[in-house]
């Protein structure tokens, strides 16, 4: 999709005359880029400022203007000091001006345009950012002032307008690094990682001429189904309002709707990704008003491999997050792009160089910057501003605490309730300024604990504010339970605590900085005689450099395969007396080509072309499409007379309940009746019988919010109970759209139920004895966690829990909390993965525990071939004398019945619950022993309930479980372990 294209000053009644521009020219002495050199005051920031809000009628107010500096306290300006460039700030060279202020100064922009109102029109004055405070008059009056320096803000001006000539005036004043203040990366004295301040206007002012009710927001939210939501700020009371998508010129929706509250659907929608960034363009009208928008259609989730690591999705499918640490200093402008072909081309770098992420630290770019990363498919992490710099942490009234990282005990910074209601008004204004655009898929709230404060209150704030994206808390900074995100920054070479992996249990790991190798050009350094230093000391030649580059890199690729979802270099381009970026300060020299970086990214398997991403951890819907089998008859369960014969001889496969089920589950309740629950759809769903074999993945899938129980004496008839539990009588803030494979426990004076999927995983509990509501959940979001798959298993009197593949760890007697850190147990022994590696995982999910004599046996689920929906689905096993470990060797234990749950009958029979998992409807029994199912996810069990008989005993001084049906008792020619 095209940006809007500036736009001519065609109205005449909007004409704003700069000063005259003969004398300007940037202070000499200074580093210059190549498109600061050529820039004039004509030149200066043309281009239209607000993309995702376009309007034809507007008058760009950079260029020339008058300024002054006064003391603080001065209520009117003193004579003028001379000229400076609007935008840039009043320390840079390209101001024309290079001069610093103190905390204790004013500064003072003055300039005059012509205007003559239009009737029944509202006149808008609009500031892209002010650094800091600001007080604005118009002909001596005051229309408004703001507090913060990286955010846009706007005044109605039109009463304070006149026929004819116009003056604007500003006053500024700038802390920087004092108090409180959100500063980011600038210091009054700058040095190593903290550089020159900026202050005043350092973006785009502007005016525009709008409806009396006009559109002051849009917010736009999307979702891969193609239902686009969007909700219009207005200056005046809610209206009508109508929308036009369209796609290349071709209209493909359209709707009309109260203006904050719009939906439509787009059909068959292309989806947004950085190999394909397509964005569709909205025309949006309310009354008078007309805006041009657009979106681009994504959604970015978590899920897990088949390793069980978090990874990022994006649309459904892994991405690894590779990017770099992207500050967005120039030389000649310092915050401000000296044009907006500078600011892309970095952009243009990085994305050539095979990056695909961009965090942008401690930096708002200007609005075009985004719409730029929207338009090429460039995935952001975008941090908030930040207050401090560390130093003095440990002193009294320091806005940042001790640095304490990834530690256990992690501490926060004491701020008054004043500082901290600015900090949230400009973390606020930050997410609502940039919430539409596709690119940004993460916030970053504070940074190695800079100004960190009220961790637990700002994550909690901000995850259920935006749904849409993940939180990284504290990039490097003092981690606490919140969000989604846990960071290292490890410094030269990358690195994670892996020690501490059950801690973070839950979170996705990056390392969210590393590298920052040092490299000086002669003749582009900012200044040749201070220290210019890069990580690890610097290198001896430029092979030396380089070396230790593909170093980093390589470690970095062994980090993804152990878990880690993303990495974050240090950094796109020298600044200041950094010399750690792979682009000089200047701009001028690339330390590397992009098509020599993405050689070396391809060689080690950071993007595609190299070794491969983790597969997709098949949990809920993730953003893709999973195509239902081909259709094919619904069996019937098997007859009375056929299951009782089953029952009683146990040894073949009995059907014993037709419906759509995962993950079934049995127990005898305290009544001595056996209550069956699993995964499965809402009551009535037309899909069960409109899509029978839907597969349960992805965003086609049938799985519902609730769980539903049956209950039966005799495991033939079953007595329908109805929902007794749904998301909403979990704990969970955001309590997500699915249930998955939910499991009943009778815990001896009332039922507990947990389920997952692990960001909204419960465990909750009856009242009594009634398997009914109200629940109470007797641990808090950040004690439960993340669980994948949680299951629970009574040892004596002592309650465990297990997930994921696996962990186990007890449970306190209020059942409030752990007593020990958790405790893996994995198999002995390793068997080939599918990339030759070892791996000695249990499986992949579906972990549960049963006693055997006085060994304990861990059960666990995988895939026949070890990879995702390829194979028969499967369950194994392990034993131990103690229920922590360590365990034996993995055994099979039966074909097709992975995620099933092996529970007794009241006679002492051993039986495993499995059900319909795969991609192509039910196969046939006959023969199937010897059918190698290796190419796709296959199953002879039909859709509903199955039991297999199981055989468990004692063999040789071990646990011997093994399916008596020899359709299920055989591992198949596909079985990636041999047994």
């Amino acid at each position: 999709m095209p940006l809007p294209k500036p736009l001519s000053f065609a109205l005449l009644a909007l004409a704003a005359a700069p000063l005259p521009a003969l004398a300007w020219q940037a202070a000499p002495g200074s580093m210059l880029t190549e498109w600061g050199e050529k820039l004039t005051p004509d030149t200066a920031w043309r281009e239209y400022p607000r993309p995702e809000l376009a309007r034809e009628q507007w008058v760009n107010l950079n260029g020339l203007w008058s300024y002054a500096i006064s003391p603080k306290e001065a209520t009117a300006a003193p004579e003028s000091a001379g000229e400076i460039l609007v935008p840039f700030a009043i320390e840079s060279s390209l101001s024309g001006v290079k001069k610093r202020i103190t905390a204790n100064d004013a500064i003072w922009y003055r300039r005059e345009f012509e205007l003559t109102p239009t009737a029944g029109k509202r006149v808008v004055l609009n500031f892209e950012a002010v650094d800091y405070q600001c007080s604005v008059r118009v002909n001596g009056t005051e229309v408004g002032s703001h507090t913060g320096g990286n955010l846009p803000f706007s005044f109605d001006i039109t009463k304070a307008l006149k026929p004819g000539k116009n003056t604007l005036e500003l006053k500024v004043t700038d802390g920087t690094d004092s108090g409180y203040q959100l500063h980011g990366k600038q210091v009054n004295e700058p040095h190593g990682i903290w550089y020159t301040p900026v202050s005043g206007i350092w973006q785009t002012v502007w005016l525009e001429e709008v409806a009396e009710n006009h559109i002051t927001a849009v917010k736009i939210t999307p979702s891969v189904s193609g239902k686009v939501e969007i909700a219009l700020t207005t200056s005046g009371p809610v209206a009508e309002a109508s929308v036009v998508a369209s796609l290349n010129g071709k209209e493909v929706s359209s709707v009309s709707g109260p203006s904050n509250k719009i939906s439509f659907t787009i059909p068959s929608p292309k989806l947004w990704s950085p190999d394909s960034p397509t964005l569709y363009d909205l025309a949006i009208t309310l009354g008078e008003d007309k805006v041009k928008s657009y979106t681009g259609i994504r959604e970015t989730t978590v899920a897990k491999d088949a390793d069980g690591n978090l990874r990022f999705n994006l649309n459904g499918k892994p991405i690894f997050h590779w990017g770099t640490l992207d500050q967005g200093w120039w030389p000649d402008g310092l915050l401000t792009p000296p044009s907006e072909a500078a600011m892309q081309s970095d952009i243009d770098f990085l994305k050539a160089a095979g990056f695909n992420t961009i965090r942008k630290h401690i930096k708002v770019e200007p609005r075009r910057y985004y719409a730029y990363c929207d338009r090429i498919g460039m995935l952001v992490w975008q941090d908030q501003v930040s207050s401090g710099t560390g130093g003095g942490r440990k002193k009294e009234g320091s806005s940042s605490p001790p640095w304490t990282r990834l530690g256990p005990d992690p501490v926060d910074a004491t701020w008054p309730d004043a500082a901290h209601e600015q900090y949230m008004a400009e973390l606020k204004g930050m997410i609502d300024h940039l919430y539409s655009h596709p690119a940004i898929v993460t916030w970053v709230p504070f940074n190695e604990a800079w100004g960190q404060h009220r961790t637990m209150e700002v994550g909690k704030w901000i995850v259920p504010y935006d749904p849409t994206r993940q939180v990284n808390i504290a990039s490097g900074g003092n981690w606490w339970p919140v969000g989604n995100i846990v960071d290292e920054h490890r410094y030269p070479d990358p690195g994670f605590p892996f020690k501490q992996a059950e801690r973070f249990d839950g979170y996705v790991k990056v390392v969210g900085e590393f590298g920052g190798h040092g490299f000086p050009v002669e003749g582009h350094l900012w200044d040749p005689n201070a220290r210019n230093w890069g990580y690890g000391g610097l290198p001896k030649d430029k092979d030396e450099w380089l070396e230790r580059y593909k170093k980093s890199i390589r470690v970095l690729a062994d980090l993804k395969s152990q878990g880690v979802a993303a990495g974050i270099y240090t950094q796109t381009t020298d600044v200041e007396g950094e010399i750690n970026g792979l682009i000089t300060y200047d701009r001028k020299v690339r330390k590397l080509t992009p098509e020599a970086l993405a050689a070396i990214h391809r060689g080690a398997g950071l993007i595609d072309g190299g070794r491969k991403s983790a597969a997709r951890r098949e949990e809920g819907s993730t953003g893709e499409n999973f195509p239902s089998p081909k259709p094919a008859p619904v069996q019937p369960a098997m007859s009375r007379a056929e299951i009782e014969a089953g029952l009683a001889s146990h040894d073949k496969a009995i059907y014993i309940k037709e419906g759509w089920i995962r993950d079934p589950y049995i127990t005898l309740g305290p009544d001595d009746l056996y209550y069956l629950t699993g995964t499965t759809p809402n009551p009535n769903d037309p899909r069960e019988k409109s899509d029978p074999y839907n597969v349960g993945l992805g965003d086609n899938s049938i799985v519902g919010s609730v769980v539903q129980v049956w209950r039966s004496k005799d495991l033939v008839e079953w007595e329908y109970l109805g929902t007794p539990f749904t998301l909403k009588d979990g704990m969970r803030m955001r309590p997500g759209k699915f249930v998955w494979a939910p499991e009943l426990h009778w815990m001896g004076d009332r039922w507990a139920l947990v389920h997952c999927p692990a960001a909204s995983a419960n465990f909750s509990l009856t009242e009594g004895k009634d398997l009914k509501g109200p629940w109470t959940n007797p641990m808090k979001p950040g004690k439960l966690g993340e669980k994948h798959d949680p299951s629970l298993f009574k040892d004596g009197d002592t309650w465990w829990m297990l997930w994921q593949n696996t962990l186990i760890a007890p449970l306190s007697k209020d059942l409030a909390s752990f007593t020990a850190e958790p405790v893996r147990i994995d198999p002995s022994g390793s068997r080939p993965g599918p990339k030759g590696e070892p791996i000695s995982r249990i499986g992949h999910e579906g972990a549960t525990m049963i006693k055997v004599g006085d060994k304990y046996v861990h059960i666990g689920t995988a895939w026949s071939t070890d990879k995702g929906r390829k194979g028969s689905y499967n369950l194994y096993y392990c034993s131990a004398d103690k229920i922590t470990g360590p365990y034996g060797p993995r055994k099979f234990a039966g074909r097709f019945l992975g995620h099933g749950t092996p529970f007794q009958t009241r006679d002492g029979k051993w039986w495993c619950t499995a059900f319909f998992n795969g991609n192509v409807p039910p196969l046939s029994r006959e023969g199937i022993e010897k059918r190698d199912l290796g190419s796709d996810a296959q199953t002879i069990n039909q859709r509903g309930v199955t039991l297999v008989p199981l055989e468990v005993g004692m063999k040789d001084g071990d646990v011997s479980i093994r399916a008596i049906d020899p359709a299920y008792g055989t591992p198949g020619p596909d079985e990636a372990q041999k047994f």
